[in-house]
């Protein structure tokens, strides 16, 4: 998809963090020197194009008190949406896929407790009719982010070149009512006119005001809570048309730190993690998700990964249908809904 010059500079600023500002929109039209009206137009027809899709904070759930995994479900093709149904009604699946694989239903979970997420799994798994559920839990992340290089400048996500350990991370704080009022907040989609957080505060009757808002934006963000407060693009309409979830089974004896590197350096990928592996039903620990404009670039990217990192035994498992692509609304009310319907 080809983009004008201000449409290019606006969509690969608008996926890095925004400035911990009243009126973020106006500082980084400054940034880039372009007119703030021009800006946040060029912002508002994107956004009503479906190429960007929402602009909030992005949260490290395991900061905020919240375990994540990755899960798989086997279901029969008849049942696929009724299955994809059950799965989306729950308030902590953020994205849901159709996969071309044994294992054809894949999603994100997040709940409040190892014991929770176990539990929820498997009355999800009940309610899917899944014959088969593997729980992929992230015992290493290597790589976060997804920014799409628009144009000549090259995005890269974030996280570390050796990873974190599940674990390993610092244990969640609890959060004043301040902090916990603006995660509610931050979590909005950000209103594109002057004083954006000034119209969100008001429009959803906070308690919080300017000055407490921008202090609990920064504290979230020195303490790793908020990862970033950015704009996330559709993929495909921001001409990224070839995605796919790639796993990958490095040989015994391999370096993995080279491995690590190799994976992590790539710009393709956003997404880059160990999971558990399941004797004699999964065995590909290594998790990368790999994002190109076509699918002859998808596939020279692959082959180079492979070749480079010397892991011939790998899957491409590609997107067959999108059953739900949204945020998780943390201390959301319908965690403890669906419970209580689910009888957990």
């Amino acid at each position: 998809m080809d983009f004008t010059p201000v449409e290019t500079k606006v969509l690969n600023r608008v996926q890095k963090d925004f400035p911990v500002v009243p009126d973020p929109l106006r500082a980084m039209a400054g940034e880039l020197a372009i007119p703030a009206e021009d800006f946040i137009a060029a912002v508002r027809d994107l956004k009503q194009r479906g190429i960007v899709r929402n602009i909030s904070g992005i949260f490290n759930a395991d900061r905020l008190g919240f375990v994540t995994t990755l899960v798989a479900f086997t279901v029969q093709e008849k049942d696929l949406d009724r299955a994809a149904a059950a799965i989306n009604a729950h308030p902590g699946v953020s994205h849901n896929y159709q996969r071309d694989h044994r294992y054809n239903i894949w999603f994100t979970l997040a709940a409040e407790s190892d014991s929770r997420l176990e539990r929820t799994a498997e009355k999800l798994a009940r309610q899917a009719g899944a014959s088969d559920c593997i729980i992929l839990r992230n015992e290493k992340l290597l790589k976060i982010g997804l920014m799409l290089s628009i144009g000549e400048e090259v995005q890269q996500g974030h996280g570390p070149a050796h990873g974190s350990d599940r674990g390993s991370s610092p244990a969640p704080r609890p959060l004043t009512e301040e902090e916990r009022e603006a995660v509610r907040i931050l979590q909005k989609d950000l209103p594109l006119e002057k004083d954006p957080f000034a119209v969100l505060i008001e429009s959803h009757h906070s308690s919080i005001g300017m000055e407490g808002l921008m202090a609990s934006f920064r504290r979230l963000k020195e303490d790793r809570i908020l990862r970033r407060y950015a704009a996330v693009l559709r993929h495909r309409e921001a001409g990224y048309s070839a995605n796919a979830m790639t796993v990958w089974k490095p040989g015994g004896g391999s370096d993995f730190d080279r491995i690590a590197r190799i994976f992590h350096d790539s710009h393709q990928i956003s997404h880059l993690y160990l999971r558990t592996i399941h004797p004699g039903r999964w065995e590909y620990p290594l998790f990368a998700m790999i994002h190109a404009r076509t699918d002859d670039d998808l596939d020279a990217i692959i082959k180079d990964l492979s070749a480079r990192s010397g892991i011939d035994d790998y899957q491409v498992l590609r997107s067959l249908k999108e059953f739900k692509k949204e945020r998780v609304v943390y201390y959301s009310p319908r965690f403890d809904e669906w419970e209580r319907q689910a009888g957990l």
